[in-house]
């Protein structure tokens, strides 16, 4: 089988070879090989001289081109993965399970897992979350795509799954969306890129709006889709709340409350809006069925705080 080389420019391997799983495109120096690849297909990653790092799968759209799969050391560990898809997925989606049965899950307490957690299983783009006998598989990347016979393969293998629902990024961007503290509308226009039915974005900030309309426009989407109001953010919120209006997916990227010391009595003069004084019992990440990747620290994204308002205990959970 003939494979394609993806090289790395001088200076940008480490990271690589530290174990991180997306090769973005600025890292790339060149490609070896004719027919160049295309989507899906299996590269070698190597560093400047062409020295190997690993073997991963390759995507011609995305700026990530490359999601390693196999590092060098682990292909001389274990060379019945190496360049081998179909096994590779075997390997690590019975890794994965057999971590969760270590944890005890599913339990007598719950039937609510995550089966795959992305990076964290070595398995860039594929997440894998249980309920009950059905499986949600959601797919954020074209490899992800490409298997998904054989994904659905191994995860019909697992114990008391009976039911696969599959879930492509594009269908999830399928959906309405709302962009508070939109700004230029850097992530209102990307919703609207990847397929939302309709995205509104809010800003208190004219001028910002503006630039946002005109990059509407600059990247060819369709204006009945994507539109912005000028208004305060916790005003619009609150006016929402009042009318029952509601979304699928809601970003809120809001500036700096305090972005310096001079700022900080305006901080606690929004804080003290909410007219509620409260405590932080504790705080904690996601649950042990998200394992992380130390060589991939993007993948700690959960964040639950514990709060007490001296009522009653409530929590809060947000993605860092």
């Amino acid at each position: 089988m003939s494979v394609a080389k993806v090289v790395l420019k001088k200076g940008k391997t480490q990271l690589f070879k530290d174990g991180s799983p997306m090769v973005y495109s600025g890292a790339v120096d060149r490609i070896v090989g004719r027919p160049p690849p295309t989507t899906g297909d299996i590269v070698l990653v190597t560093d400047e001289t062409e020295k190997p790092i690993g073997w991963g799968l390759y995507n011609s759209v995305s700026m990530f081109c490359v999601r390693l799969m196999q590092l060098e050391d682990e292909a001389a560990k274990d060379p019945s993965c190496v360049l081998n898809v179909d096994r590779l997925l075997e390997s690590r989606i019975s890794s994965a399970v057999e971590l969760r049965r270590q944890l005890r899950l599913p339990s007598a307490q719950t039937n609510a897992y995550c089966l795959v957690n992305s990076e964290g299983d070595r398995l860039s783009g594929l997440i894998v979350d249980i309920f009950g006998d059905e499986a949600v598989v959601v797919s954020s990347a074209a490899w992800v795509e490409k298997y998904n016979q054989q994904i659905r393969d191994c995860i019909s293998k697992t114990n008391h799954v009976n039911h696969i629902t599959w879930r492509p990024s594009i269908d999830i961007l399928k959906e309405e969306g709302l962009d508070v503290c939109c700004y230029t509308a850097g992530f209102a226009l990307n919703a609207a890129r990847g397929g939302a039915l309709s995205v509104t974005g809010v800003d208190s900030s004219s001028p910002a709006l503006e630039i946002a309309r005109e990059n509407v426009v600059l990247n060819n989407l369709d204006p009945r889709v994507i539109s912005f109001q000028k208004e305060d953010a916790t005003h619009f919120m609150k006016t929402a709340i009042a009318n029952g209006d509601s979304w699928d997916i809601v970003i809120l990227d809001p500036p700096k409350l305090a972005p310096s010391r001079k700022a900080l009595q305006n901080a606690l003069g929004a804080a003290s809006m909410a007219g509620r004084k409260i405590k932080v019992v504790c705080q904690a990440g996601a649950g042990c069925a998200h394992p992380i990747d130390p060589s991939y620290p993007e993948g700690e994204y959960l964040l639950n705080v514990l709060l007490n308002d001296n009522s009653e205990p409530y929590f809060f959970s947000s993605r860092n």
